[in-house]
């Protein structure tokens, strides 16, 4: 990192306009940015009566920013003149209202505002940044910061000057808080900070969705160089510290996979991936303590019946020699002489807690303490949302007798009115709670702690699933003509991110999210498709599901429901839809795709390559398509092999065709995969030189390729004479006349010209 380079952090509400923008206007935006971290202030005026906002400009973009001490700058605004905010971008027209919104922006203290920190990424990857990269460098908020300023003290003075019983009271923390209340970023920061001060052993155990985003926070990739910090899933975590264990357990496949087989010996029914976990919470788990009491058990007591019926001999025969999840926490639980690390301490963060069975978390715990027994300082963080579960697990945090407690109140990803709308649900779930007479739930975000107020969730009512469907497809075809989609990160980021807790098919720009895909993560904008479809009265697993669901949205959230899904819900009495804006199908299209909605990276390394050749076929080609195969680690051979299958593609369409897509596009590997597939090759050559002195890596790259396309259609002096501008004279060919050829080589010179000057040399010299 360049010390000297200012540090700029970009509020979300920026990013909500920014991701508005052509990538070409991404750019003149990444030059302002890029002159300000060195403190390049040209162009900059103090708009007129707040000394502490600026504005900066280069042609018709403008970036407008607050000063934050001498070396930080947040920026709160960035796009063209002529925007939504005009009157801000000239300071000789001052209107207040605007000003306002720039300095509180959503109604918020800017302070308080989500934001993100700009690591000087070059150009290229400036790109990937904002379309969803921006969210691996979150900045916590002064609330956020404050809330955690408390135990990190006690962490950090427990050698020094903290008491008996601040330590103890420190040793285990729990954090119940309800979504969008930021626990995953405070926590994982929170564990980079400890790292980065004391070099702990620092462990956090996640989700493997969970592990895929928190590996690339900028704080984590440092702390994870260190063998000190660990990042992974419970079983990789067993694994880890009893490796007797990593070869043994069993995959949730496997699990289920034989207690279906131990079905076979009942007349039960099928059984489902809830029904595993059931199976080991309340069947395999004999020392559950009052489970009359548990709301999981009660919620479930009549499938139990019949799950009660598998014998567990039949079980683990079918299991084998494989080890349950449950047998292995047993294991973990009762075994004394697990190593700690050399570390001094050992700081242990578990996230979302609630889809835990009690078994696997009463392991954890005995690990920690069995740590500090052997005079190891452990300190143990349990982060989840009961409201959460999506998972039938059989804990309360009741039962795990731990006395610390965190909790997060405000929100910052959800607006006042989504909450409003997802709380229903959670009150539905209090209902069942209390018709069974169970310790009531958690308590929900309040929507007075919202960041925002936003825009009312809208309804599309449909006459049946079939209409519903119908309507999805016209979503997933809204993007239009494919010759107007020249983005793919552009387009990843506005493919619509689908709720459902139904199969749908795949679409290119539609995002499908189940509760588990769903988990942790949040979109700017969603649509919740046909979630409450079923009959009879709302189970409890249900509730929390849609709840769940509900709160991924941060700003609009569009409800696809049919009629029969309304009257099941209303049934209660209660209108849930109330207070929601009734919107056609065209109204609702036009709506829920006017916001950008971050594009899902992983969807990038799955399946770019047959992307982007879909695009090929077409003979619209994606202008970023270069940057895509980087982002996706498509180098080498495995990237050669594509463009033998591109340029076949392409070179199916008329020369017209790719004569005009070659005229509109500027990026260096793109024009030459088009001269290729043109059969220009040595003009390629040539618009490749312009890459030698600023990427030869590339440069190299694109030569070696079209060599190897000369040598496929068996020239292989032409293949040396490209080769000649990669390693020079010095090439080795064993050719005939090759040297002579190597020597004079240049590509405005044909191949026969240079074998007969070649052949009349060696006669004039003999």
């Amino acid at each position: 990192m360049v010390v000297d380079m200012r540090t700029i952090k970009i509020i979300r509400a920026a990013f909500r306009e920014i991701q508005k923008l052509p990538p070409g206007d991404l750019q003149r935006v990444y030059q302002i940015l890029h002159r300000l971290s060195n403190g390049d202030e040209r162009h900059t005026k103090p708009l007129r009566g707040f000394e502490n906002l600026l504005r900066t400009r280069s042609g018709r973009w403008r970036v407008i920013w607050h000063r934050e001490g001498e070396e930080t700058l947040i920026v709160i605004k960035a796009g063209l003149r002529g925007g939504i905010y005009d009157d801000a971008f000239d300071r000789d027209r001052a209107h207040p209202q605007v000003i306002q919104e720039l300095l509180n922006p959503q109604g918020t203290e800017l302070s308080e505002n989500p934001a993100y920190q700009w690591n000087y990424e070059q150009e290229r990857d400036w790109y990937r940044f904002v379309y969803g990269s921006y969210r691996y460098s979150p900045i916590l908020t002064h609330y956020q910061r404050h809330v955690l300023d408390e135990p990190l003290r006690l962490l950090c003075s427990h050698w020094e000057s903290a008491t008996i019983d601040e330590y103890e009271d420190s040793s285990c923390v729990v954090i119940q808080s309800a979504p969008g209340t930021g626990k995953t970023v405070c926590a994982t920061l929170f564990a980079c900070e400890i790292h980065r001060a004391f070099n702990w052993n620092t462990m956090l155990i996640v989700p493997e969705a969970l592990r895929r985003d928190i590996s690339e926070f900028a704080e984590v990739k440092t702390a994870l160089a260190d063998e000190n910090f660990w990042l992974g899933t419970f079983p990789q975590w067993l694994g880890k510290i009893n490796p007797d264990l990593h070869e043994k357990l069993a995959s949730p496949q496997q699990e289920l996979a034989a207690l279906r087989a131990a079905m076979k010996y009942t007349k039960e029914g099928e059984v489902s991936k809830s029904d595993m976990l059931l199976y080991q919470a309340f069947v395999l788990e004999e020392n559950q303590q009052q489970q009359h009491k548990n709301i999981m058990y009660q919620a479930n007591s009549q499938r139990l019946e019949s799950l009660i019926k598998i014998s567990k001999k039949h079980f683990y025969k079918a299991l084998a020699c494989r080890i349950s999840r449950l047998d292995a926490a047993r294991i973990v639980q009762n075994t004394s002489n697990l190593n700690p690390s050399n570390s001094e301490c050992t700081l242990l963060i578990v996230d979302e807690a609630q889809d835990y069975l009690l078994s696997e978390l009463q392991a954890i715990i005995s690990v920690c303490k069995s740590w500090a027994a052997q005079g190891h300082q452990t300190f143990l963080w349990l982060l989840g949302d009961l409201n959460q579960r999506i998972q039938p697990t059989d804990f309360t945090w009741g039962q795990l007798h731990i006395r610390n407690t965190i909790e997060l109140l405000r929100n910052y990803r959800n607006s006042r009115q989504i909450l409003e709308f997802a709380n229903q649900f959670w009150q539905l779930a209090q209902q069942i709670t209390s018709q069974h007479k169970c310790k009531e739930l958690p308590t929900p975000a309040n929507p007075i702690h919202a960041f925002e107020n936003g825009e009312n969730v809208r309804l599309l009512v449909c006459n049946s699933q079939m209409d519903a469907f119908k309507f999805l497809d016209k979503l997933a075809g809204e993007c239009g003509k494919e010759e107007n989609r020249r983005y793919l990160l552009r387009d990843l980021a506005k493919a619509v991110k689908i709720l459902s807790t139904q199969p749908i098919a795949n679409h290119d720009n539609l995002v499908i999210l189940n509760p588990e895909r769903a988990k942790g993560r949040e979109f700017e904008a969603c649509v919740a498709f046909c979630l409450f479809a079923g009959t009879g009265t709302p189970t409890l697993e249900e509730t929390f599901r849609w709840y769940t669901l509900l709160t991924r949205a941060r700003s609009r959230l569009l409800v696809v429901a049919t009629q029969a899904e309304i009257d099941r819900l209303n049934g209660d009495g209660t209108d849930y839809f109330q207070k929601c804006d009734r919107v056609t199908p065209a109204n609702a299209i036009k709506w829920i795709t006017e916001v950008v909605s971050d594009a899902d990276l992983n969807q990038i390394t799955s399946d770019v390559q047959q992307r982007l050749l879909k695009r090929c076929e077409s003979g619209y080609l994606y202008w970023d398509t270069y940057l895509a195969l980087q982002f996706a680690g498509i180098v080498g051979m495995e990237k050669s092999t594509w463009e033998l299958a591109a340029i076949s593609r392409l070179s199916r369409h008329s020369v017209d065709h790719l004569q005009a897509e070659l005229s509109q596009t500027q990026n260096i590997p793109l024009r030459c995969l088009l001269l290729r597939a043109l059969g220009h090759s040595w003009q390629a050559v040539v618009e490749a030189e312009s890459l030698k002195d600023v990427d030869k890596a590339e440069f190299e790259s694109i030569l070696k390729s079209i060599a190897h396309d000369f040598e496929r259609k068996g020239l292989p002096y032409e293949a040396a004479r490209v080769r000649t501008f990669i390693y020079g004279n010095h090439c080795q060919q064993n050719l005939p006349f090759g040297n002579d050829i190597i020597s004079q080589s240049s590509p405005d010179k044909p191949l026969v010209s240079l074998l007969c000057q070649a052949f009349m040399d060696r006669i004039n010299n003999l």
